[in-house]
């Protein structure tokens, strides 16, 4: 079976130029400095640099942050309270983008996240930092969605699959100088000016996108606004965030506190859902997922948001836990995920140009599994996995994801039209940070129920609960805590920490070969240039 896909302006959003004027597909990036496009393009890319360096650049600023406001028991908040609030508010956002338009929600979006850092470098306390930071979330959550959006917008789909890879490639590399950033400022200003920084840059991405956007909403007839389905979706998917953020570490995973937050979230979903069948203008419309590119391309990136944030979470454990690397060593052997992830973004986009959206996720996919295969086969063969090791490793990881994200963006938003682009990609951006939440809490009750037995066979340690294992292998990863440990139980314990991240490494593969069985499945959607219609095979 073989169905069009759409080209040109979609019936709506800012026009593309045509294929034979195309700055990007004849005259490459210098033809693109002489479109008005530019402007906005780099407005757009300070705007998601933004918004997705702000979730690391406090990493290293942490200690400075707890000595100066105390609360050191709420430190993890900082970063909880901006992953919560963004994740929750892509989906509204993204339905509020083909409401109001792509300006006017960029626009509030990077308002709030502006006036939000303003309050962070005014904050008092921990208590209002974390409160501010959660704003800042939300902020967050509007402009990245609506960022790819538009690219899909003001872009023929040829054009798309090239500048689409350099919006990933920001990606990598906000998360390389986050930490390197944050650290020069709170060495040579204060910490405060990790949130001020962000006013005049800030202010800058609003003002240009408002003198070099131009939008061209579609007609929409008037609706009555689904508020029920907003405020539904938004609890309901705000606890369930809570309980994959807090359950096992704050709180027990059978702790009342725990039970209540999924009771709650049940209920308010299970409420949005039988909302979205009924309402003339759904939140959230179901019928997208009944397009198998959309569908399987979501339920792929769900899987590999459990292979990206296994390896972001669980690898450095293995390194600082295991093989006693420092942490700036640790971070060294993610690295190299930055550098592979941007690369195959690029390639990708050409791959896609040539073959279509299937032949780019499966060789992203296929990439992944080498990736995870090697590391379930490095963790098994070798005590101590060489730092070469590791960066083959997590090189050929971010590599499957430059050339995989970057085919379901693609696939996605050239599947619907203008009045469904910021829903669409909202939710498949949604989807990768819940799988990613949600596979990174079954590895860690598996690594928690993995190292208990283990560290009771150890002379001299006391571990009663998985809660108690977890605190010990804590000790493993401060050197200042575990060089006070005998010799012996040292080594001990870290061959208990090493036997169970095996068994989360199988996670990672298992997450790797679902998606990579699930794009099987999934149609071809192939771009030709010029003005002819891209199209759709199996």
């Amino acid at each position: 079976m073989v169905r069009s896909a759409k080209m040109g302006r979609d019936r709506g959003g800012a026009a593309p130029l045509p294929a034979k004027n195309s700055g990007t597909e004849k005259g490459g990036w210098n033809a693109l400095v002489r479109d008005r496009r530019i402007y906005t393009v780099f407005a757009l890319m300070l705007a998601m640099f933004l918004t997705a360096v702000d979730v690391t650049i406090i990493d290293t600023a942490m200690p400075r942050i707890v000595g100066a406001l105390g609360g050191f028991a709420m430190m993890t908040w900082l970063v909880t309270a901006y992953m919560l609030t963004s994740t929750a508010a892509m989906p509204v956002f993204g339905k509020v983008a083909d409401l109001a338009g792509r300006k006017a929600t960029f626009t509030i979006g990077a308002a709030l996240f502006v006036l939000g850092s303003a309050l962070c470098g005014l904050s008092q306390s921990m208590g209002q930092l974390i409160l501010f930071r959660g704003l800042q979330g939300i902020g967050a959550g509007a402009v990245q969605p609506v960022v790819q959006t538009i690219i899909g917008d003001i872009f023929t789909p040829v054009e798309r699959a090239r500048m689409q890879a350099w919006f990933s490639g920001v990606w990598g590399f906000s998360a390389l100088v986050g930490p390197l950033v944050g650290g020069l400022i709170v060495d040579f200003a204060s910490w405060r000016w990790l949130f001020y920084i962000n006013l005049p840059l800030g202010l800058l991405a609003i003002l240009m996108i408002w003198l070099f956007l131009e939008e061209h909403p579609e007609p929409r007839p008037p609706v009555a606004v689904d508020y029920l389905g907003s405020i539904t979706m938004t609890g309901g998917l705000s606890l369930l965030l809570l309980v994959l953020l807090t359950g096992g570490t704050q709180y027990p995973w059978g702790s009342p506190q725990i039970l209540g937050m999924l009771l709650g979230a049940a209920v308010l979903l299970t409420i949005f859902f039988w909302q979205e069948r009924r309402a003339a203008d759904p939140m959230l419309p179901l019928s997208l997922f009944r397009d198998p590119v959309i569908a399987l391309a979501m339920l792929a990136s769900f899987m590999v948001g459990g292979v990206l944030t296994g390896m972001s979470v669980y690898l450095p454990i293995w390194a600082q836990g295991v093989e006693g690397f420092s942490a700036t060593k640790s971070g060294l052997s993610l690295l190299w995920i930055s550098v592979g992830w941007p690369i195959a973004s690029i390639l990708g986009g050409r791959l896609v140009v040539r073959q279509g959206v299937r032949p780019a996720a499966l060789l992203g996919l296929a990439l992944n599994v080498a990736g995870s295969m090697g590391l379930v086969a490095l963790g098994r063969l070798t005590e101590a996995i060489p730092p070469v090791a590791l960066a083959a490793v997590t090189f050929v990881i971010g590599s499957g994801m430059g050339y995989s994200t970057l085919a379901f963006v693609l696939g996605v938003q050239n599947a619907v039209t203008w009045a469904r682009r910021g829903v669409a990609t909202a939710a498949l951006q949604f989807l990768r940070t819940l799988g990613g939440l949600v596979w990174v809490s079954a590895m860690g009750m598996t690594l928690n129920l993995s190292l208990l037995p283990r560290l009771r066979e150890i002379p001299g340690v006391v571990a009663r609960t998985a809660q108690e294992a977890g605190d010990l292998a804590n000790q493993l990863l401060d050197p200042a805590a575990w060089r006070l440990l005998p010799a012996g139980q040292l080594a001990s314990m870290r061959t208990a920490l090493a036997e169970a991240l095996r068994s989360v490494h199988l996670l990672v593969l298992l997450a790797a070969l679902i998606s990579l069985v699930v794009v099987l499945f999934m149609p071809n959607m192939r771009f030709q240039t010029g003005d002819q219609p891209g199209e759709r095979s199996t």
